[in-house]
């Protein structure tokens, strides 16, 4: 189907589905509308793999952060907007889907990059060294179709210039910031193209003399028309390697159109890199860079590792290189299984590798070591408007890290590496744990560079590692009627980077996956400085980093890897905890708890001795031919995509956390009541089991289900959950999956409940205290109307509906005050507690959803993201209608965004033990039950829902024709006729209000 049927509610309208088609959840899933078809197209090119299913993670297929900035470049072209941080945080194509927008022509802020350009913390360091740098270029070799003419190479090449600014780049006095890019046209491809019989070593020396910054000859090329080869040198201030695949492809759409006549128009570049520049440029003195100095100063303390290079000898030109490379088998355990095992980038087990191989060779002297990691440097997530994925350049980001394996206080022998031992797993642990503690690498050399008021002027780290991820993916599809890269020309491309720029680093390996017909493969070339190393003592090396790899790749394939502490982030657990709890549980996370479960854990461990007040069940009264399998595996299938739901709360450690279950299993039971006299006796007794069993939290999953048979086609679904794992706007969201699920039809992707949690612990909770405290500032009396101390007593409910004339009424006195219903109803109550307690200034709490706007996919989540939060209302003889919505609506707007604030912190804010003790909610989330069922095969004939709190009074409104009223109360404050009395006062008060307002209209 290309879209779902829905009703007018939005509900998904199952009466309008086709027949179910089942498919085992385990094995491939095709693209179910055209979005998800793009985008496992472009999974699929760009990774080099033959099929992508919409449920395989980018990461496991081998892709790393430079692929995914072009399936972001891919995506644009497709007319599908999503940024890279899309890609790390939803991974799949089906939830990927759900956040890429479709592009405007106009999103994103576009610019052609004509004027200043300010000298990037790269490029200040490229003029830092101590020689020259004329020549400094990457060199790339192309074969090109054997139509082309020279005349078609340049007129491709100017549109290539022409399109991308930096190729333009005139560079009159880097030191003084004199860097300027002019209008296209101002560079003639005629120039930059010279013609030679063959590409040898000193053709590519005479080619890149002609590089010259200061002129803004930044490109020039070697054609050889005889072989059709075509070399292009472009300065490394121009360029990348992220630039060089933007490259290709415009190359490649340029002649496209070129060789059908047409005018050459390449895809908008997005953001220039002058606006880039000076992006940065501000944000070096920004707060949240100047914060990371002193992290930034321990890290570049590291001692040196190796002897410095010599700039009047150590250059490029004479440099050592060596060439190595990993079998096809291990790189592929590094792409996808070993990553994955330890929740960590390719990149990350990379270089832990490349620091064991180092530690090995230096012996146990050496404590930490220092290297120097190139990134890519384009790090759009800084400013929201930013779109690089398109853009040419040289943004490259160079940031020191440090890595202490203890091979002096008895860590692992180099044996135990390469044999993969267990004890394996705790070293790379703890090195990803360093990794991860380094701030955003930008941010170094925005503070070194950029900001004059920060001192950070160590030395680099000697030893130098660049990991440029995925070379050449998605190249074996391309035909020989397009331009690309000349896999025989490697040697080529080395010697046009044999200049006289000195060396950055005394060894420095880059590396990079290139696709091989036998499938991806590591390949490695290290570059040394004669005067400190020679070639034996980097083949020593090199076989260390390889072994170490292949150790990591061993230790995996054995069952190691495991999460450590920034992976469950918030929640603040040693790598000794996550140990525990690992021996303990078979889980795939670990979250923190939220404030609201923090006072539901506490309140379910006083009530160890009595049914929990906080045991929630909703039972569905089915009637029609039930599957009970089908039923049990739509349940299973819910909470295997939502393990939240079963957590395990743990208590052990000096915070309680939730731990998420890596295969849920879920709490069922199926029991035959038909032919039975008793059975409502009996219903009534496995309902009280089911929520005793939901609220022993320490052995039992804090939700179950249960199908009861009553008669030949009746049946009751019960299903019964602590709150501490679901609030009522998540009912609906999960009975909906459930019953899609039984019906066989596609559920889209779930979005994790980690993600509310890491945002809540983002929160500013100081400016949050500040907002709650300035709204009950001057508020005396807490509105309390239980007996302090008082035991809970039995809770009671009485329903009451509002009649229809006076549910209308209130929706236009909403509408004339320009609120909601809602709070209409707010102000009613606290007429009803003025009346109640005899104070004018009152206070009672409400819940509110949680479910921040700014959290991609919030309204969709399954979990408990509610939170009670107070609402203070002042009443005097002179206060209106209208003057009280003003109020409520004014205090509600200068909370907005503070709601997230645990109860017992606002009390704090505001200097009370307790604000009130009852509480008035709106419930706008009511259960469609129309739209869950399909049609001929069962239909809900009833359903209820048990669910208290400890407060002594609650009110539940519930919007419908008649407005209904639910008010739960402890038997020990009120009896039945208080609650009707109090009820009938707020019905009063009710219709005083729309009276009050129809005469003033």
């Amino acid at each position: 189907m290309e879209s779902l049927p829905l009703t007018v509610n939005g509900k998904l309208n199952t009466r309008a589905l086709p027949a179910p088609e089942y498919q085992d959840a385990d094995q491939y899933r095709a693209p179910a509308n055209a979005v998800e078809e793009l985008l496992t197209g472009i999974y699929a090119q760009v990774l080099g793999v033959e099929r992508v299913g919409v449920d395989d993670s980018f990461f496991d297929l081998g892709g790393d952060s430079i692929s995914s900035m072009q399936v972001v470049a891919r995506a644009r072209a497709a007319g599908l907007v999503c940024r890279p941080r899309d890609i790390f945080v939803e991974q799949t194509v089906s939830r990927l889907a759900q956040v890429v927008t479709l592009a405007d022509g106009e999103s994103g802020v576009a610019d052609t990059g004509v004027g200043p350009v300010v000298a990037t913390p790269i490029m200040r360091w490229l003029y830092s060294l101590d020689g020259p740098i004329d020549e400094f270029n990457q060199t790339v070799v192309l074969q090109v179709p054997a139509e082309v003419t020279e005349a078609d190479v340049i007129a491709v090449l100017q549109a290539v210039l022409d399109h991308h600014a930096m190729l333009r780049l005139r560079v009159a006095d880097a030191e003084n910031g004199d860097l300027t890019v002019p209008e296209p046209g101002s560079v003639d491809a005629c120039d930059c193209l010279c013609t030679v019989g063959e590409l040898t070593a000193d053709t590519l020396a005479a080619v890149r003399a002609q590089l010259n910054p200061a002129t803004g000859s930044m490109l020039t090329a070697a054609w050889v028309p005889e072989t059709r080869q075509l070399a292009l040198m472009i300065h490394h201030l121009a360029v990348d390697a992220v630039s060089w695949r933007i490259l290709l492809e415009d190359l490649n759409i340029a002649w496209a159109q070129h060789r059908s006549g047409q005018p050459v128009v390449l895809p908008t570049p997005g953001t220039s890199f002058g606006r880039w520049s000076r992006l940065l440029d501000q944000h070096a003195r920004t707060a949240d860079v100047l914060a990371t100095a002193d992290v930034w100063r321990t890290v570049a303390a590291a001692p040196a590792a190796l002897p410095a290079p010599q700039p009047d000898t150590d250059v490029y030109a004479n440099a050592g290189q060596l060439s190595a490379s990993l079998d096809v088998e291990t790189t592929g355990q590094l792409l996808g299984d070993v990553p994955a095992a330890f929740h960590a980038g390719v990149q990350d087990i990379l270089l832990i590798a490349f620091g064991l191989a180092w530690s090995e060779y230096l012996g146990s002297e050496q404590g930490s070591i220092g290297i120097d990691v190139e990134g890519h440097g384009r790090t759009e997530e800084l400013f929201g408007d930013a779109d690089l994925s398109r853009t040419v350049g040289w943004f490259t980001s160079k940031y020191p890290v440090a890595l202490d394996f203890d091979r002096n206080t008895g860590g692992i022998s180099w044996e135990q590496v390469v044999n993969g031992d267990a004890a394996l797993g705790a070293v790379i642990k703890k090195a990803k744990e360093q990794l991860r503690s380094v701030p955003d690498g930008l941010t170094y050399g925005l503070l070194r560079y950029l900001n004059p008021d920060v001192e950070l002027d160590n030395p680099d780290p000697t030893i130098g590692f660049n990991y440029l991820g995925r070379l050449g993916a998605g190249a074996a599809d391309l035909s020989d009627d397009l331009w690309r890269l000349d896999p025989d020309a490697v040697s080529l491309t080395a010697a046009g980077g044999r200049v006289n720029t000195p060396l950055g680093h005394t060894v420095e390996l880059n590396a990079g996956t290139m696709d091989t017909e036998a499938g991806p493969q590591l390949q490695a070339t290290w570059t040394w400085a004669p005067s400190a190393l020679d070639e034996e003592q980097i083949q020593k090396v090199s076989k260390l980093w390889s072994d170490a790899l292949a150790g990591i790749c061993a230790h995996v394939r054995s069952g190691g890897g495991g999460l450590t502490p920034s992976d469950v982030a918030p929640a603040r657990l040693s790598q000794q905890q996550i140990d525990d709890l690992t021996a303990q549980f078979d889980m795939v996370d670990v979250l923190p708890l939220t404030p609201l479960q923090h006072g539901l854990l506490f309140h379910t461990g006083l009530s160890q001795d009595s049914e929990d007040l906080y045991a929630v069940q909703l039972d569905i009264s089915v009637s029609g031919r039930l599957d009970v399998e089908r039923m049990r595996d739509a349940v299973q299938t819910v909470i295997t995509r939502r393990p939240n739901v079963v957590a395990h709360f743990y208590e052990d450690f000096g915070e309680p956390v939730q731990i998420l279950p890596a295969n849920p299993e879920l709490a069922w039971q199926y029991v035959d009541l038909s032919g039975r006299s008793d059975i409502d006796a009996q219903i009534a007794q496995i309902s009280a089991a089911e929520r005793a069993a939901v609220c022993r939290l320490g052995d039992q999953p804090p939700f179950r289900a249960a199908v009861l048979r009553t008669g030949e086609e009746t049946y009751r679904f019960v299903l019964t959950n602590h709150h501490i794992v679901l609030d009522g706007w998540s009912k609906p969201i999960l009975l909906q999956e459930i019953f899609v699920s039984y019906f066989g039809q596609r559920l889209p992707a779930p979005v994790p409940y980690r993600r509310f949690v890491s945002w809540l612990a983002e929160q500013d909770n100081d400016a949050a205290r500040a907002a709650w405290r300035g709204v009950f500032s001057g508020f005396e009396t807490p509105t309390l109307v239980g007996t302090p101390g008082l035991a809970l007593g039995r809770r009671a409910v009485e329903s009451f509906q509002v009649s229809a004339e006076t549910t209308q009424a209130l929706g236009e006195l909403a509408r004339s005050c320009h609120t909601t219903v809602s709070t209409v109803l707010q102000g009613a109550w606290a007429q009803v507690l003025m009346w109640l307690t005899g104070q004018p200034d009152v206070a009672f709490g409400t819940a509110v959803s949680g479910r921040p706007t700014d959290v991609p996919g919030a309204d969709s989540m399954v979990g408990l993201l509610i939170n009670t939060v107070p609402v203070r209302a002042t009443i005097t003889p002179e206060t209106t209608v209208a003057s009280l919505m003003n109020q409520l609506q004014g205090a509600y707007t200068d909370t907005l965004d503070h709601q997230h604030l645990a109860l017992n912190e606002i009390h704090r804010a505001t200097g009370h033990d307790q604000l009130f003790d009852t509480v008035f909610v709106y419930e706008n989330y009511p259960i469609d039950t129309a739209a869950l069922l399909g049609v001929q095969e069962l239909s809900i004939t009833d359903f209820t829902n048990r669910e208290y709190n400890h407060y002594p009074l609650s009110v539940q409104a519930v919007p419908g024709h008649e407005l209904g009223l639910r008010v739960e109360y402890d038997t020990n404050v009120f009896d039945r006729q208080r609650i009707k009395r109090l009820v009938n006062r707020l019905q009063r008060v009710l219709v005083a209000m729309t009276a009050d307002m129809r005469e003033k209209s």
